[in-house]
């Protein structure tokens, strides 16, 4: 009997330890772990267990890795691959979440497997049933790698592409997310707090975001709304008249611009007017340029944005007199130096003309 309770106080004190202490990885394959944010709105998370080449170079694919074999891609615990909102690998839909990560090698084609079993040590217990998703993916030649490694390769405002890369071999798939989505639904989510309740700014910002992608253009003419309702300002009128305007509603579009342009500072016109310069509405910009300087009179943004539009339509010898009076007018060192340079140029080229 006290053979027998030694030996079990023996066993009890060998499963302590296997439990609690910590220790190196097994075999040298340190853990690692690989993250890539997708427009700050989701997120890729790849942790690992990776191991070396250790002299085994052109042992690795179909000898030590067998073909057409499930293998755990790495040592150790599973390889685990999180989500943090749904997305589509290879154009097919996956939900957020954490899933054990496995590939099957083939010579010419592989099968990257989404289990949604994550937690299990390898291959021992892996079961078809339990898969999320399969896509089938191209190997790739890839520069040496001693270790096995996880890459993001490409990070696009949409999506990514994750790389496992290993010896001189790279497996690559795309991971995509509905970014536009997200990103209206964090801004539902943000604009019920004061920010979207007492500073037009806020929804003004989220409206804009709607605009310059043209996605969710309602619900950005909402916020428009909200803005203007919280504090009529030159820079939310025009979003909401832009947004009406690719509703298809030009009249309402028009009313919002009229009262834009009361509110109107000079700056709010000279960057209005610079805007269609970068449109190449150049004659449309003069237009504007020449509001500025009737409505404010001569001011160096008035002055500058008058040479700044003459000089865009070719007229250099009406862009240079005004590149001069804003010159005169100039306050500060940096625009003076500017200005210097604008006159320099624009007389070049009007000497270059004569």
């Amino acid at each position: 009997m006290k053979i027998i309770l030694s030996f079990s106080f023996l066993l009890f004190t060998c499963v302590l330890q296997a439990q609690f202490l910590q220790a190196p990885p097994s075999g040298d394959n340190q853990a690692s772990t690989v993250s890539q944010s997708v427009s700050g709105v989701a997120t890729v998370t790849v942790r690992y267990n990776s191991p070396d080449v250790d002299g085994r170079q052109g042992k690795i694919w179909g000898q030590l890795v067998p073909y057409d074999q499930v293998w755990r891609v790495g040592a150790n615990e599973n390889t685990t691959i999180t989500f943090s909102a749904d997305a589509r690998v290879e154009g097919q839909a996956i939900p957020a979440g954490t899933y054990g990560f496995f590939l099957i090698p083939g010579a010419s084609s592989w099968t990257v497997i989404f289990s949604k079993t994550y937690t299990a040590w390898g291959t021992f217990v892996y079961d078809e049933a339990e898969d999320q998703l399969r896509v089938q993916v191209k190997p790739e030649s890839a520069e040496y790698n001693e270790y096995l490694t996880f890459e993001f390769t490409e990070r696009k405002p949409d999506y990514t592409v994750l790389a496992m890369k290993w010896e001189n071999l790279a497996v690559p798939f795309k991971i995509a997310f509905p970014v536009h989505e997200l990103v209206v639904e964090s801004f539902r989510a943000q604009l019920k707090s004061n920010i979207g309740l007492f500073f037009w700014e806020a929804p003004n910002q989220a409206a804009g975001y709607c605009l310059d992608h043209e996605v969710f253009l309602e619900q950005g003419l909402a916020w428009a709304e909200q803005s203007v309702q919280i504090k009529p300002q030159f820079e939310n009128l025009m979003t909401q008249s832009k947004l009406l305007e690719k509703l298809g509603r030009p009249a309402e579009a028009e009313s919002a611009k009229t009262l834009a342009m009361k509110l109107a500072t000079p700056n709010d016109l000279y960057y209005l007017a610079r805007s269609l310069q970068a449109q190449k509405e150049n004659e449309q910009a003069l237009v504007i340029y020449r509001q500025n300087q009737e409505r404010f009179g001569d001011l160096f943004i008035t002055q500058l944005g008058l040479g700044r539009g003459y000089s865009a339509l070719g007229d250099h010898a009406a862009a240079l007199k005004h590149y001069r009076q804003a010159l005169a007018l100039a306050d500060s060192p940096r625009r003076k130096e500017n200005l210097e340079r604008l006159v320099a140029q624009t007389q070049k080229a009007l000497d270059s003309k004569n």
